[in-house]
């Protein structure tokens, strides 16, 4: 167990340089990257808490959870920041752009993460321990990092209409 932690730790690091680097390639910049990823470690905090208050502890087989938010958590900044930049190209301005991404990615990124968490939570139904942990963890740190995206879009869109 303390080999397979030691190895989750290099893969998740690996995983988060990993997606910056593509986000930084995919959108040309860092400020953007730096921000998506921002998001993703406060909702992955939110979900070691979470994991913490649901299961208390990691197993052979939940550990592998960091990896699987990094991997899915991130998708919920890359579709507000992909839009919210195709909104800019269009010419709108800050503000609008920033509102205009919120009004149109928010709703399926909530459908989104919904989803998935289900299909995660259905994996708690299993008998074998290290599934439905797995399943429990993931399934409502799923949830968390789609929080943590939509709480910065709305804190982005409070701040913008008050500039």
């Amino acid at each position: 167990m303390r080999t397979s932690q030691q190895s989750m730790i290099w893969a998740s690091g690996l995983s988060l340089v990993a997606v910056i680097v593509v986000i930084i390639a995919g959108f040309g910049g860092v400020r953007h990257a730096v921000m998506a990823n921002a998001v993703l470690v406060v909702g992955m905090a939110w979900a070691f808490a979470w994991a913490t208050a649901s299961v208390g502890h990691l197993n052979i087989l939940s550990v592998t959870f960091t990896v699987t938010m990094i991997g899915v958590g991130i998708d919920y900044g890359t579709y507000y920041i992909g839009r919210y930049l195709e909104m800019r190209r269009r010419g709108l301005s800050c503000e609008r752009a920033l509102l205009d991404a919120s009004a149109c990615v928010g709703p399926g990124i909530l459908t989104g993460a919904i989803t998935t968490s289900v299909a995660f939570f259905s994996a708690a139904l299993t008998s074998f321990v290290g599934v439905a942990e797995l399943g429990m963890i993931a399934g409502g740190g799923i949830l968390l990092c789609c929080m943590a995206e939509l709480r910065s879009e709305e804190h982005t869109s409070e701040l913008q209409s008050r500039v």
